[in-house]
């Protein structure tokens, strides 16, 4: 009967360890598509940002170099 329990024991270990690895996956996934996601997003504004400028004619040069913050 005790090697039983000890296999049910090791068994039930092993599920639980394979749980939280799968989690562990998951989340690690999650994460990465998430930042290359928001990385793309950034671009886009970027991009747009530029855009805008270029359209309104107020790039960098044209307001003699001084920063407004």
């Amino acid at each position: 009967m005790g090697l039983v329990l000890d296999l049910a024991v090791v068994a039930v270990t092993l599920v639980v360890i394979g749980s939280l690895a799968l989690l562990a996956w998951t989340l690690a996934v999650g994460a990465t598509r998430a930042t290359a996601h928001g990385r793309g997003r950034v671009a886009a504004m970027r991009t747009a940002i530029a855009d805008a400028e270029a359209s309104l004619g107020s790039g960098p040069d044209s307001h003699g170099g001084a920063t407004t913050e």
